[in-house]
């Protein structure tokens, strides 16, 4: 298995950068890109689709790459990570969502999968602002079986708010996602999510909510409880939102944090990356600083004994990490540099999809989604 990555600050710098690659003779079969909309998406897609390999990337909310010179934190940038894998191993979609519910392209994705391999996993990068990300795993789930293997993360726009988009060979989407299969029987992957965000304050009921939009909390509009509860102004949402997720208590005793995405002025509602269900347990909650540093390095630590080996890590980090934390993000991802030894690219993202601690996938927000890839013996 051989990969190269390299960052650009450009689409002019992009181009060289991936010319001077494949002039030494190096043949990849896949790129993974995650890029800043400032540098022009369709501009990266009509440049690598003049290339002999298929691609999968989405736009970011900053942008990640380890084994380089500086920062493993880069902005306004594209970040490219070439791979040579087996053409056989892999395969790349794109759902355009165009007429279809979050949870119907779900379905769309899990059925793709399997019906392509015996033993898929996923790893799927959709919209970051029109796509309720929970119920996209759901509908996927629904049909690929409750332990299918699902990492990714829905896509940013450097916290505009405005537009994200997901691309592959085949066009690009701001309304549904891209997906990349992999035949775990020749790509084994396991993953990782934790957040260390902590509740704030006493219990609430949501009152009246319509998937991932949430209409009143405790029988008053959302949108005014939110902005009483934390202090804040109109204008510092919905960026600041992201930094103070809802904590949802679950039917079956899990909690699950989920960011705000939007706000509906006109009905004080508030939208959420995922599904916020109606008469659900919440909490607001926020970052404790170093401890949520020390939290994730634990985890961390504590998944490398379990899986030692990788040839790959890909990392779907939450902007509001980014946000929290300021430079002190770099932190856990040199951990998982130094740890795994294996080239790390990633993104900071609008909602993060990744394995929990029972090696269930699901959709969440705030988290540090690690996914390990390595060949199983069969492929190498």
């Amino acid at each position: 298995m051989n990969t190269r990555a390299f960052s650009a600050n450009s689409a002019g710098e992009f181009s060289a950068k991936l010319k001077d690659q494949l002039s030494s003779g190096f043949k990849p079969s896949l790129a993974i890109v995650f890029s800043s909309v400032s540098l022009g998406v369709s501009e990266l897609c009509r440049v690598m689709g003049e290339k002999d390999f298929d691609f999968i990337g989405c736009s970011s909310c900053g942008e990640i790459l380890s084994g380089h010179s500086g920062s493993p934190v880069i902005e306004g940038s594209s970040v490219t990570l070439l791979w040579d894998l087996d053409r056989a191993a892999f395969s790349v979609k794109l759902f355009p969502g165009d007429g279809k519910s979050p949870f119907e392209v779900g379905c769309d994705i899990g059925g793709w999968g399997r019906d392509s391999f015996a033993d898929p996993s996923f790893v799927v990068l959709g919209s970051g602002l029109k796509m309720d990300g929970e119920q996209m795993i759901r509908g996927l789930l629904s049909v690929s079986g409750p332990d299918a293997k699902v990492y990714g993360g829905l896509a940013g726009d450097d916290g505009r708010f405005q537009e994200t988009l997901a691309f592959t060979k085949d066009g690009m989407t701001s309304f549904g996602a891209v997906a990349l299969l992999l035949d775990n029987s020749r790509v084994e992957v396991k993953g990782i999510a934790p957040s260390g965000w902590v509740g704030l304050g006493a219990r609430k009921t949501i009152t009246r909510a319509e998937g991932n939009v949430v209409y009143t909390i405790d029988h008053e509009s959302a949108l005014a409880v939110y902005k009483c509860y934390l202090d804040v102004r109109d204008e510092e949402l919905p960026g600041i939102g992201v930094e103070y997720p809802m904590l949802v208590l679950r039917d079956d005793g899990t909690e699950v944090l989920r960011a705000i995405m939007g706000v509906e002025p006109d009905t004080g509602a508030l939208i959420f990356a995922g599904s916020v269900p109606e008469k659900s347990k919440v909490r607001f909650s926020s970052s404790p600083g170093f401890e949520v540093l020390d939290f994730v390095k634990s985890e961390l630590k504590q998944f490398h004994e379990r899986f030692s080996e990788a040839s790959l890590l890909l990392l779907f980090s939450c902007m509001a990490r980014h946000g929290a934390l300021g430079p002190m993000v770099e932190d856990e991802i040199n951990e998982a540099s130094r740890l795994w030894k294996a080239p790390l690219v990633g993104f900071f993202t609008y909602g993060e999809i990744g394995e929990n601690a029972h090696g269930k996938c699901d959709f969440y927000n705030e988290t540090f989604a690690l996914m390990a890839l390595r060949m199983r013996d069969s492929s190498r």
